[in-house]
């Protein structure tokens, strides 16, 4: 499987031989563009814990500046629908407990990833990742019927991932799931209905297409052939319980592993008696992630950036659908 950051190929290693740092930085800075240079220049200036965004920055209390930058990042992110900045802000502003820095900016950062993913296997799709609106059909096996995608944001916490893809594919039903629903969740729902737009004049509501299910995502989960499956920041067993349901299901996914006990893949990384354990956690969990990715066969492993968050790598595959029976 190939790696990834933001759909370009790069290193995120930090080499402790200066011709070789200079090298990495300079294929990062040329392969990157001045894109992700700016977008990487707003997460440092962003209140930080060590070297995150701090967990506990909320979106109303940033500075002016930073709130400027925000929104214009927001904006490059959302080509053709500046109204999601519209959306987010009227949340932090109406609702200033629900919208945290750091969920805002990976949120953001895995679902262009993700949506760019689910572009290319939408048929009436650009092929290039772009934000236009598709029918949000998807062919099997290159036959000419073919069925209505269902997007699952799994373990969806705040729901904004799902909220996100609905709006980019209103043609694509997304349904978030999740143990229990919170507030928020209905709070973004609600400005979505106020500032955006509805995909067809007859459609009852801006986000249709989009519904919430309280469960247990282990028991409840039925996806159908060519489905896809997301989940940001599953922890444990949650991630491989996905992967797994994706091979079975026939379904593409998107995984974006947050905390891998140790010797849950069957593979220790860690010493009693500390001779061989691998002491960096930034290490540890690219192996565990790297393996967890073989282990299902992945396409690809991409990065949202690492000055966001030390979890920031996404697992992204596909199972070709079922044959469609003559």
């Amino acid at each position: 499987y190939s790696y990834t950051y933001n759909g370009m190929s790069g290193d995120h290693g930090h080499d402790t031989d200066g011709h070789a740092a200079n090298t990495t930085e300079q294929t990062k800075q040329r392969k990157g563009g001045k894109r992700r240079q700016r977008h990487d220049e707003l997460f440092r200036s962003l209140p930080r814990t060590a070297s995150v965004i701090c967990s506990n920055s909320m979106v109303r209390h940033l500075s002016d500046g930073d709130t400027a930058r925000l929104r214009e990042y927001i904006i490059d992110r959302c080509p053709g629908s500046s109204e999601v900045a519209d959306m987010l802000f009227w949340v932090a502003e109406t609702r200033p407990d629900e919208l945290r820095t750091k969920e805002l900016c990976e949120t953001l950062e895995a679902v262009t990833l993700v949506g760019s993913a689910i572009n290319h296997l939408l048929v009436g799709s650009d092929g290039g990742g772009s934000n236009n609106r598709s029918r949000g059909r998807r062919r099997k096996n290159n036959e000419e019927e073919s069925t209505i995608m269902t997007i699952y944001d799994l373990a969806c916490g705040h729901g904004l991932g799902g909220m996100l893809l609905a709006y980019r594919f209103p043609h694509v039903n997304v349904v978030c799931i999740d143990i229990e629903r919170r507030p928020c969740w209905t709070t973004y729902r609600e400005a979505f209905e106020r500032f955006g737009s509805k995909a067809r004049k007859d459609d009852a509501a801006v986000t249709t297409n989009c519904t919430f299910e309280v469960g247990d995502i282990t028991t409840t989960l039925r996806p159908k052939s060519g489905d896809y499956l997301m989940c940001l920041h599953g922890c444990n067993e949650l991630s491989p319980f996905v992967l797994t349901s994706a091979q079975r299901y026939r379904t593409g996914y998107a995984v974006m592993p947050c905390c891998i006990r140790d010797g849950l893949l069957g593979v220790s990384t860690t010493s009693k008696n500390n001779n061989w354990g691998i002491a960096d956690d930034g290490a540890r969990y690219s192996l565990q992630v790297g393996y967890l990715a073989g282990k299902f066969g992945c396409s690809k492993v991409v990065a949202i950036s690492h000055f966001i968050t030390n979890r920031f790598l996404i697992i992204i595959g596909n199972n070709e659908p079922d044959e469609v029976e003559g």
